[in-house]
């Protein structure tokens, strides 16, 4: 099996395509029913995506040495004539590292709901002395933030570090460990979302300089005034302007 950052894919489905997608569909679609998939892909993404950037500046902010990414933002414009497109961004490795631990880190689902679709028997766990059988029909919650918090899977889940997913160590990480969007077909706006977050990280840092405020939650602790992951007091930063910067070290 071969592994994947979570920009492209996890682990190989092509043999599951064969076995699970072979039926012929029939449907006809009408342009209500386009209407609505396209307002359900937009407006189901926007507080996942706007929660995932708010921690991704969080974490750069506290983070300065992950700023290296602002360096390979610079080289990409430099090579590009200040100009990018899908397929280039898509190809800027190190942020590709910083998004996919930042999913890690703070995933847009803290839990997944599934429903079993046939019988399955499975052993809990080595000391499980019988079976346990998950009946088809049963609602069954996948805790993702647990998973992705558990040190036997992320050694020191805490700390943001982007090299989990570096060529040299990303093949360590066991694929159903991580599943910030789940698995399958199916969620085709990951692929947007992942997209709108390099855009939208390509374009601050390229223009800003982040850094803590005397308001910052150091160290991230989490609100418990809501079922959607904020951090305690809200999500307090400071941001200067790249080209005010360097007026100011060209005056010094």
């Amino acid at each position: 099996m071969k592994m994947l950052s979570p920009m492209t894919q996890l682990l190989d489905l092509q043999p599951l395509k064969n076995l699970l997608w072979t039926k012929e569909l029939n449907r006809v679609w009408h342009d209500d029913d386009l209407i609505a998939q396209a307002v359900l892909f937009f407006v189901a993404g926007f507080e996942s995506v706007s929660s995932t950037m708010s921690f991704l500046l969080y974490e750069l902010a506290v983070n300065p040495d992950v700023q290296e990414l602002a360096q390979e933002i610079k080289e990409h414009d430099v090579k590009n004539g200040g100009k990018f497109d899908f397929t280039s961004i898509q190809n800027m490795t190190y942020m590709d590292m910083v998004v996919s631990e930042l999913l890690r880190r703070w995933p847009p689902a803290v839990a997944m709901d599934r429903v079993c679709n046939k019988d399955y028997t499975c052993r809990p766990n080595d000391k499980a002395d019988r079976d346990f059988i998950l009946r088809k029909g049963t609602g069954v919650m996948i805790p993702t933030f647990a998973f992705h918090h558990d040190p036997e899977f992320f050694p020191d889940p805490e700390k943001f570090d982007p090299e989990r997913f570096s060529e040299e160590n990303k093949h360590k990480i066991q694929p159903l460990a991580y599943m910030p969007f789940g698995f399958g077909p199916r969620c085709i706006g990951s692929r947007f979302a992942l997209c709108e977050l390099k855009v939208m990280t390509y374009q601050v840092l390229r223009r800003m300089v982040l850094s803590p405020s005397e308001k910052t939650c150091i160290p991230a602790e989490l609100s418990t005034d809501s079922f959607n992951i904020r951090l305690q007091g809200g999500h307090w930063l400071r941001s200067d302007f790249e080209s005010k910067r360097r007026r100011m070290k060209r005056n010094q």
